[in-house]
């Protein structure tokens, strides 16, 4: 999954220590990298365009228009699990929206008593990431930014980074087109604490999204389309994501929808993730699957109440 990679680096830099040679660099904290949105997640983990509360997430520009409150869970293979929570209220031109996520997950440390690394019992650590965003428009176009507070915890070290993301939206066509741009995890790479205790420097995942989504009518459904691509710094490679939602109403107030999605997948991940949703009136009950590595699959699940 997208996370096992920092956790095999991370928790062989801080059993081993700076005595390796050259300093090694890993992205976190994690809970950086991991989906925030059940319903984006269905469709390729894009939500650069997305109307929903969570999008604070992914690009605090659409927090002009985003409107709701929305709790949710995810289940990962080998006791992992992650939890998000946001809210975004009207506030002048636009939206106000404050939110968090956390994961719980386990990482493999190793000793290296002789020419042979041992594993030894993985250590519990946990990962959470705080925002507070908005979001005004300005002449048609939506511009936004994001504060984040995000830390790493186990019983090895603790460590903590503060962050910023900016965004703008614009939409084209009467409404039926919107088209984002984000920079997400902006802040500063200085030395800390787990820099010094394992030799490993720690660094924020620095990426830009840009991506655009198409909202139209398929005959009796509602259809939205949807793709982005996100350039990592770090990896210096682009990678693409798209997904489709097909929502079906057959009573006023009633909605059920079908959602599937594809992405060029990062180290542990699948291309492919899938999800549904029903609402009613103003509440949606949300489900969302991602293939992870070795053929196993993460499921996620939200509830989110609509604002006026």
């Amino acid at each position: 999954m997208r996370i096992r990679a920092f956790a095999l680096s991370f928790g062989l830099a801080a059993a081993l220590g700076a005595s390796g040679g050259a300093q090694s660099v890993v992205r976190a904290p994690s809970i950086l990298l991991v989906p925030a949105s059940t319903r984006a997640l269905g469709m390729g983990n894009v939500g650069i365009a997305s109307r929903d509360d969570d999008v604070l997430f992914y690009n605090p520009a659409q927090l002009a228009i985003a409107r709701g409150t929305s709790a949710q869970v995810e289940w990962f293979p080998q006791e992992s699990h992650a939890g998000t929570v946001s809210s975004v209220l009207r506030f002048w031109k636009g939206g106000l929206a404050v939110g968090a996520s956390a994961r719980e997950y386990q990482i493999p440390v190793f000793v290296n008593p002789g020419p042979v690394l041992i594993g030894t019992s993985p250590v519990d650590t946990s990962s959470l990431v705080g925002a507070i965003g908005i979001g005004q428009t300005f002449k048609g176009f939506r511009v936004g930014a994001t504060a984040k507070y995000a830390e790493e915890t186990s019983n090895l070290l603790h460590f903590a980074k503060g962050a910023a993301d900016v965004g703008v939206a614009r939409d084209f066509f009467s409404r039926i087109v919107t088209v984002g741009l984000s920079v997400q995890n902006l802040g500063s790479t200085s030395d800390d604490e787990a820099t010094q205790v394992t030799g490993t420097r720690v660094e924020l995942p620095l990426r830009e999204t840009l991506g655009a989504a198409v909202s139209t009518e398929a005959g009796p459904f509602d259809l939205v389309a949807t793709a982005d691509a996100m350039y990592g710094r770090a990896e210096e490679h682009v990678r693409p994501a798209g997904g489709v939602e097909l929502g079906w109403s057959w009573l006023s107030g009633y909605e059920i929808a079908v959602r599937a999605g594809a992405r060029d997948p990062e180290p542990g991940e699948e291309a492919f993730t899938a999800g549904a949703g029903f609402t009613r009136d103003r509440v949606s009950i949300d489900y969302a699957l991602e293939t992870v590595a070795g053929a196993r699959v993460a499921h996620r699940i939200g509830i989110r109440i609509r604002g006026p």
